[in-house]
């Protein structure tokens, strides 16, 4: 009769094993992304209005809880390390005040705005999690795409996918999050220049396609007596 009651306490110590195997740590830590302050930019005016139609994180990596690669096809939560809102949510409000700080748009706004522009943004985050797997160097890989349309046709102006992985000093949250933040930046240094270029170029078109033409309607003819 030992031995089942030996295996029945051995199974309720066994979550509490599992919870002492953790690194020592605060039972839970909530992080955000920091916007980019940067020394604005020096562009030829007029600097174009950037709409954010919708910025959005992909469902795989929309959670609050940290998200890490363990194996090729194995991904794992975090139950202890949280966004401090919704990952959604905290990376739109980042661009737009990153995008905003870099001195190379006059406005950036967001979709329900009541702006009159010609074009819109559609940005989405397509991978957002730590690489922990075995006998790789620790990484944080954030990829993000960004997708310009001419509006209100709806047609595709600018597309352009970017990846960063940047390597961690250490396993933690805390790196992770430094990381990830790093690799924003590194994004929108490389994307903003020519969203921005591609945006005043649509603008620059829209109004010459607006302006009266030079030529002046010839006179009517003089009646015949």
């Amino acid at each position: 009769m030992r031995l089942p009651y030996r295996l029945f306490f051995f199974s309720l110590c066994l979550p509490l094993l599992g919870c002492v195997s953790r690194p020592s740590r605060l039972p839970s830590e909530t992080f955000a992304f920091a916007p980019s302050a940067g020394s604005p930019s020096k562009v030829a005016d007029p600097q174009p209005i950037l709409v954010l139609r919708s910025v959005r994180v992909v469902p795989a990596f929309s959670g609050q809880d940290f998200v890490y690669r363990a194996t090729d096809y194995r991904y794992e939560r975090d139950p202890y390390a949280h966004f401090l809102a919704s990952p959604d949510l905290l990376v739109r409000s980042t661009l737009s005040d990153s995008l905003l700080n870099s001195g190379l748009f006059r406005v950036v706004a967001a979709g329900e705005s009541a702006l009159m522009t010609h074009s819109f943004a559609e940005i989405s985050v397509r991978e957002l999690y730590g690489d922990f797997r075995p006998r790789r160097v620790p990484a944080a890989v954030l990829s993000m795409r960004f997708l310009l349309i001419q509006s209100p046709r709806g047609l595709p102006l600018w597309e352009k996918k970017i990846t960063r992985r940047i390597p961690l000093k250490e396993r933690s949250a805390s790196a992770l999050m430094h990381g990830w933040n790093t690799a924003l930046r590194q994004i929108l240094a490389e994307a903003a220049p020519p969203l921005a270029e591609h945006i005043r170029e649509v603008d620059q078109a829209a109004e010459k396609a607006a302006r009266p033409t030079d030529h002046e309607p010839a006179p009517p003819p003089t009646p015949k007596s």
